[in-house]
């Protein structure tokens, strides 16, 4: 074989790793974008609340975005392996104790084994209602990419603001302040 022929094979070769290191990634890339693509984005501030209906997680019964009506709300939608939802559930667990006779928390949970939930509510004393959202209809309905998200409803079900990620201490506690002021 001669130096041509040598060089020739070496750069097929060359072009060959590359493109088994390039090709899976432009398949994700391109199944993530079909994914997403298909997905109705969140609502938006001043739409209505998607309409739900979900098994309570705690107790017996059902939960219906109806019974948001009449009163602010804080919907967060959260899973226990979810490292920045374990990060904010003080935070939604002290807001639920300061504004609970104010605003009602709803807390829906993703994609999780029930038995995890229920840890997950009690290792973080999140004293408030609960739903599990089992087939994922809840989060198509809000659009979701993720957890945590939250949104935040005033009393006539008409979304105030929603924060896809987590929620921050300062922030979070000028968003009720203002669905309390609303209210009032």
């Amino acid at each position: 074989m001669d130096l041509v022929e040598e060089e020739k094979r070496s750069e097929r070769s060359r072009w060959v790793r590359i493109a088994l290191l390039v090709l899976p990634a432009v398949a994700f890339l391109g199944l993530l974008t079909v994914a997403v693509a298909g997905k109705d984005p969140p609502p938006d501030p001043g739409d209505p609340v998607p309409s739900f209906e979900a098994e309570l997680l705690v107790g017996e019964g059902e939960f219906a975005s109806e019974d948001l009506e009449g009163k602010p709300a804080v919907i967060n939608f959260w899973a226990s392996w979810c490292a920045p939802c374990e990060d904010e559930a003080p935070l939604l667990r002290d807001a639920a104790a300061r504004y609970g006779d104010r605003i009602t928390f709803l807390g829906v949970d993703i994609l999780d084994a029930r038995s995890d939930a229920l840890e997950f509510i009690d290792e973080h004393g999140l004293d408030y209602v609960h739903v599990r959202d089992t087939d994922r209809s809840i989060y198509d309905a809000f659009g979701l990419t993720g957890q945590p998200e939250t949104f935040f409803v005033d009393e006539d079900g008409t979304i105030v603001e929603h924060v896809p990620g987590p929620i921050f201490e300062e922030s979070f506690f000028q968003l009720l302040d203002l669905l309390v002021a609303r209210a009032a």
